[in-house]
């Protein structure tokens, strides 16, 4: 039987890139380090937030290797996504990861042969699970990127039913009300992360208490800050700290595409270098950077 334990806030991981574009594998350990220390206990590797749909399946490996390596030494839950890529190249990923000491996968669905259905998407699934047998399998429902747009609760009813390792999804869309229907047919043993920074208190509030979000890796302590006030019940609390969160992403959207932006605000707000974004992606401007700096500090985020 395979178990999955992963609960609570997973910072999708950013990859850290030289100027030249090459991977910066040695500013990983201090990532590491700080995502530790602020209370952070799973990652999730290979994520939208971690480019590796731009990264050859070599890079990806080595990625996933140094993780695993450092992430550990951490006690880190290091779940990877793999996909992104050719079936061939999402198998081989996932059979790499069933050995390299990963503890669970994530998987977009096929990106250009787009399943078209819930048998389509739950045929896919179980083939990138079967190539993993050993290790707890989770579905990215990413539709904004995707653009697979199938019923989630009956994808998950069905995942369920015919994948042994499946368990759970990555919800990343802002309609809740699918959310809640995820969340009742969900299992015991499986788990619905979300996938929405800005609806963290009102998705805590219909019970789903687990998230991956990129600005966990910038306010890892307020995101944990808003799940406490829910649990504690404290409505007020929640809403005051959900909107700061919310106002932090919006000083940053305006000024050009998430992963760009989110990079430079990496490096804002806690000094790590996380280089530019991968190509074909570009970096954002020099003056956008300061405009989302002087929001920050607006906001009492940053001095």
């Amino acid at each position: 039987m395979v178990k999955f334990n992963a609960r609570g806030l997973m910072p999708p991981v950013f990859t850290p890139l030289n100027d030249d574009y090459t991977v910066n594998y040695a500013a990983i350990t201090p990532y590491a380090t700080f995502l530790a220390k602020n209370g952070i206990k799973s990652v999730l590797v290979g994520g939208t937030t971690g480019e590796h749909m731009s990264l050859s399946v070599s890079e990806r490996k080595k990625l996933i290797d140094k993780w695993v390596e450092v992430g550990k030494t951490h006690g880190f839950h290091i779940m990877v996504q793999v996909g992104g890529a050719p079936l061939a190249d999402v198998l081989d990923l996932a059979k790499y990861c069933s050995k390299a000491g990963v503890d669970s996968l994530l998987t977009l669905p096929e990106l250009y042969f787009k399943p078209q259905s819930v048998s389509d998407l739950v045929f896919y699934v179980e083939l990138v699970a079967k190539a993993a047998p050993n290790l707890p399998v989770l579905y990215y429902h990413i539709p904004s990127m995707s653009k697979v747009e199938v019923n989630m609760p009956a994808f998950v009813k069905e995942a369920s039913n015919i994948i042994s390792n499946f368990k759970g999804i990555k919800f990343t869309s802002n309609d809740l009300s699918e959310a809640a229907q995820v969340l009742r047919v969900l299992k015991d043993d499986q788990e619905m992360f979300l996938g929405a920074d800005s609806l963290l208190a009102p998705a805590a509030l219909l019970g789903i208490k687990s998230a991956i979000g990129t600005t966990f890796n910038l306010f890892p302590t307020l995101a944990q800050d808003i799940l406490n006030a829910v649990e504690k019940a404290d409505v007020v609390q929640a809403r005051a700290l959900q909107e700061k969160l919310s106002l932090a992403v919006e000083a940053h959207t305006p000024e050009g595409p998430w992963v760009p932006i989110m990079k430079a605000g990496m490096e804002i707000v806690t000094g790590i270098k996380v280089g530019p974004p991968a190509l074909p992606q570009l970096p954002i401007s020099e003056e956008a950077k300061k405009r989302i700096e002087t929001k920050l500090k607006a906001l009492k985020i940053i001095n």
